[in-house]
């Protein structure tokens, strides 16, 4: 709902059909002035030492906010997908709450130890990318789905998920594809019940990516090892191969990320290293460059 609807929507709902300018915020107060002078439905009144928004037309009010917002909430279905109820309340799919009610996790494993598990379900995930290529689950909060016996290792870039020569040849664990930000509803799965013994994260290594190390941090059970995936001549891709634009559209990102691996107590050598080379440097390492 917009300020300036809820501005509204409390004016008409006063038996007089005014308010003083003090009951609304400065941005309220400002939609409402506008408005008022683009519609002439509203006017400011002195009344003693106040001043109080006078509704002139309040069927046509009605009539704007009917337009602005089609459906009332109370005549929404509880089961509609968010973005159709947004279009409903406001005729916008990106207003509002936009999240979904679950998330599908796209994974790949080659071993066959790599089992997910819930209470009453079995998901053999090497058996599924033999024959398919790769495995889906859908998961939410609630759900009990664990991954017994192997680590998870969780890429940024689908480059990277799609293409894994890469990956050492003893890897025994499940590969799963995020999408460039670790989402709210995946960080609130992972903290809802304790998902693997060791969870890898292998972002890019700029401002986003270590930002999502720390969410993933503070997500997980105290039960579960969490790692950072480090390329072992990564010094030396970064002076390479590093980004500089990158660099310079992220630096805000990253340095508070890094303030909080420090406020966290999660500052290896390998990150105070990260930190020296990215500000001498002026670049960050995006994980497509383990393949130079």
């Amino acid at each position: 709902m917009s300020m300036l609807t809820e501005a509204l929507r409390r004016l008409i709902a006063e038996d007089e059909f005014s308010l003083t300018t003090s009951a609304f915020t400065k941005k309220q107060r400002q939609a409402l002035e506008q408005f008022a002078r683009d519609t002439r439905l509203l006017e400011l009144v002195k009344q003693g030492r106040s001043t109080v928004y006078k509704v002139l037309n309040r069927q046509s009010i009605l009539n704007y906010l009917q337009q602005q917002h089609p459906i009332a909430a109370s005549d929404l279905p509880a089961d509609i997908p968010e973005r159709s109820r947004n279009i409903g309340l406001d005729r916008n799919s990106k207003t509002g709450k936009t999240r979904h009610a679950c998330y599908y996790l796209l994974m790949k494993a080659w071993d066959a130890k790599v089992v997910w598990q819930d209470n009453t379900h079995c998901l053999q995930v090497a058996d599924l990318t033999e024959r398919f290529g790769v495995a889906s689950l859908q998961i939410k909060a609630e759900s009990t789905w664990q991954c017994t016996g192997a680590p998870i290792l969780l890429v940024e870039n689908q480059a990277l998920f799609d293409q894994c020569d890469w990956l050492p040849a003893d890897f025994s664990g499940c590969l799963i594809y995020y999408g460039g930000q670790l989402s709210d509803l995946l960080l609130h799965w992972f903290s809802s019940y304790k998902r693997a013994d060791t969870v890898i994260l292998f972002p890019d290594y700029d401002g986003v990516g270590l930002s999502n190390y720390v969410r993933l941090k503070q997500a997980l059970s105290p039960e579960t090892t969490l790692q950072f995936y480090w390329l072992s001549d990564w010094e030396d891709k970064l002076q390479r191969y590093g980004n500089a634009e990158v660099w310079l559209n992220t630096r805000q990102v990253f340095e508070n990320a890094f303030q909080k691996l420090t406020t966290l107590q999660l500052l290896t050598e390998d990150f105070i290293k990260l930190g020296q080379l990215s500000q001498r440097y002026g670049k960050v390492l995006e994980q497509e460059a383990i393949w130079l």
